[in-house]
């Protein structure tokens, strides 16, 4: 075997991050090494499903439909017993002779190895030729053999990225159709590691810290964090700790006694009762004072308050979810906030970016507060010029999600036409934009204009060849159901249109 190759490689994969790329750079190899026609790999879920496959000279539906073109008995065989097949000519082993897929199909030389990490079996890898009898020597399969245990781990960190994937998917889904997550989050890299976070900690009773520039959706990621807890059966209870004065503060969270203080008529449940067993989400945390700050540390600490006027220690059981648009570190290099305090909120921090850090999803927001602002006010605006998307991409937004949200509002009331344009804009962005930028912008614009009517295009074309069927023409397209169906949302086309 060259050994020099193998580890050529061994170094290109282990490189690879992209879990479809290396499965696909995987097959390509195995098929270069061993001469085989044709090749597959198979990773498998804990229960048994399949989490992915890729393949070289198989179709699509020849991979789903087990009635075609391979031998699943011979697969099934290696996933069972966990061991190496090598057959020279399938059709001579007893085993598979009764195999119907084996004799329809004349498949002549297998090979199908087991791939493993830490004594589990995770995945297989199939090649085989069906026209050549004993195609692979007895070199090769023990060749096969050394490659299946060089990317195994390679494969499986694939499979976990894939399971992981899968999971924020659910997840975002989830909390989209729950809570519109569409107003804070888009589709950027940044956002899916937020959620990915979210996903991670929301079974857990750990205090959480959201940070982030006002506007950007904290609520709404700390009602993501207690849906998606054990918790979510019991109440979520939201103060803002910065637009109470500070005398009521107290009250409004530990409650008070009835002649606790004038107007004290009768006794009244703080935000912490109000929350027994659920969540408190304690806004503009960096707001409260230090004495109060002293009262918050003692519930971390032990679980304990008093309500004004009251000499009674109250247990709760809360979790807190606390919010602050300001770094608290650096409140507590210059004194104004507590580092024990700190310590004990920011056990769980969940940064979430502006939205001029993550521009890629400022069409998608703009799109969805356009359609919603067109029905609130049922207005004639029919779309938002590709202008005014390009101009929205280029400010930054000091008021993040909330300032664009505001800006399609204000556009699609002053719009009387049937398109968002750039006088609809306001003046803080149209003043921002010199004329000695127009070059620059006619550029990317123009750019940006081939690629939309590209994709239209496309989309009409293989939406037309598959009869409007959206999963076949995902499959035909190479994309992912979601991401076609949301190219269809952003370009307004209906599959319906073009069924016959």
């Amino acid at each position: 075997m060259n050994y020099k190759r193998l580890y050529e490689i061994g170094k290109h994969l282990l490189a690879e991050s992209d879990s479809e790329k290396l499965l696909h750079a995987a097959i390509d190899y195995a098929i270069e090494m061993s001469g085989a026609e044709r090749g597959m790999l198979i990773l498998f879920g804990e229960n048994g499903e399949v989490f992915f496959e890729t393949a070289r000279n198989l179709k699509k539906k020849d991979i789903e439909n087990p009635k075609f073109e391979i031998s699943r008995t011979i697969i099934n065989t290696v996933r069972e017993k966990a061991n190496p097949i090598c057959l020279r000519n399938a059709h001579d082993v007893p085993l598979f002779q009764k195999s119907k897929s084996i004799d329809r199909l004349k498949i002549l030389s297998v090979i199908c190895l087991p791939l493993q990490y830490q004594g589990r079996l995770f995945g297989v890898l199939y090649l085989d030729n069906r026209t050549v009898r004993g195609a692979f020597k007895s070199e090769t399969c023990s060749s096969m053999e050394e490659f299946a245990d060089l990317i195994s781990l390679s494969a499986y960190r694939a499979l976990e990225r894939k399971k992981l994937s899968n999971r924020v998917q659910d997840l975002e889904q989830e909390l989209r159709q729950e809570y519109e997550f569409e107003t804070v989050l888009g589709h950027s890299p940044q956002m899916v590691r937020v959620l990915e976070l979210v996903s991670q900690v929301a079974e857990t009773d750990a205090t959480v810290l959201i940070e982030g520039e006002t506007g950007t959706g904290k609520e709404l990621v700390a009602r993501a964090v207690h849906r998606n807890s054990q918790r979510k059966n019991m109440p979520l209870v939201s103060i803002n700790c910065g637009a109470i004065p500070e005398n009521l503060l107290e009250s409004e969270l530990f409650g008070f006694e009835k002649g606790a203080f004038t107007g004290a008529t009768k006794r009244r449940k703080g935000k912490f009762e109000q929350a027994e067993g659920g969540t408190i989400f304690l806004d503009e945390v960096d707001e409260m004072s230090q004495a109060l700050q002293v009262k918050l540390l003692r519930i971390l600490q032990w679980g304990e308050y008093s309500p004004l006027g009251s000499d009674v220690t109250c247990q709760c059981n809360v979790r807190i979810v606390a919010a602050t648009k300001k770094p608290l570190n650096e409140l507590v290099q210059k004194g104004i906030f507590r580092d024990d305090l700190y310590y004990r909120l920011n056990l769980i921090r969940i940064y979430i970016p502006p939205l001029r850090d993550r521009k890629d999803d400022i069409p998608l927001l703009a799109d969805y507060f356009f359609q919603n602002a067109k029905a609130r006010l049922s207005k004639p605006a029919e779309r938002i010029s590709s202008e005014v998307i390009e101009w929205l991409i280029e400010y930054d937004f000091p008021g993040n999600v909330r300032e664009l949200e505001n800006i399609i509002n204000r556009a699609v009331i002053l719009c009387k036409g049937p398109e968002i344009k750039i006088a609809h804009l306001p003046p803080e962005i149209t003043k921002k934009f010199a004329t000695t930028e127009v070059p620059f912008q006619l550029f990317k614009q123009a750019k940006k204009n081939v690629l939309e009517n590209f994709e239209r295009s496309y989309l009409l074309k293989v939406l037309k060849t598959s009869r409007g069927n959206i999963k076949k023409a995902a499959q035909l397209s190479g994309m992912h159901e979601k991401n076609f169906h949301q190219k269809l949302k952003r370009y307004g086309i209906s599959a319906k249109d073009l069924k016959k």
